[in-house]
């Protein structure tokens, strides 16, 4: 897609990444900035870059674009993973799980977010939006705000955020990490072959950054 290029930003590392994001981070709106984390490896050291900094947290309302239905005391919890990283009462108390009864009701009230950070798999899927899974026309066009799916790896059940509500976010950042994930990026497809990630692009590219990390 080499369209995308004017949405690329190279990083010569994941810190420098890092360092970016959190200008990103310190330039939201206030009082009340609302963010959309994403779960996998490559924003972790981020998370771990904000649990160093004094941030009033009340501030703030945070969710997760998908989750695994696991307790959160799991390792396989985005959720969990992230909360014992920024371990901050008032993280916890701003906290939007995705696995709460009335989760759904609560992020239908949120008129936008302010910042999303995905990622990406090397299938292309983001969030728990993956290429082959069972409920995937009302993930990439239906109106719901959260949908249920049984697809994916590691094999257990999931919450995803649909693009409809991904598509509620003014800016949204991709972290790509590795020449791998970058190619599938920049492949051309046919129309018949498109992954949840192009779909995400044509949907959304003027909100989107693709940080690129070597």
């Amino acid at each position: 897609m080499n369209s995308l290029n004017k949405n690329i930003l190279s990083f010569n590392s994941l810190s420098d990444a890092n360092d970016a994001l959190l200008e990103l981070f310190s330039e939201l709106p206030k009082p009340i900035s609302r963010i959309l984390l994403s779960g996998g490896s490559t924003p972790i050291s981020f998370y771990e870059l904000l649990s160093k900094k004094d941030i009033n947290w009340s501030n703030y309302l945070i969710s997760l674009s998908d989750e695994r239905r696991v307790e959160v005391s799991s390792s396989l919890s985005n959720e969990g993973t992230i909360k014992r990283i920024i371990y901050d009462d008032s993280f916890n108390n701003s906290f939007v799980s995705l696995l709460d009864d009335d989760s759904e009701s609560k992020l239908n009230s949120i008129a936008s977010y302010d910042l999303c950070i995905l990622g990406m798999g090397n299938d292309g899927h983001i969030a728990s939006i993956f290429p082959n899974m069972s409920n995937l026309e009302e993930a990439l066009y239906g109106k719901a705000s959260l949908l249920n799916l049984y697809d994916g790896y590691p094999d257990v059940s999931r919450v995803t955020m649909s693009l409809n509500e991904i598509n509620k976010s003014d800016q949204i950042i991709l972290l790509v990490k590795g020449e791998k994930k970058f190619n599938l990026l920049m492949d051309e497809r046919a129309n018949n072959n498109l992954l949840p990630l192009d779909h995400l692009f044509t949907q959304m590219i003027n909100k989107i950054k693709v940080f690129k990390i070597i």
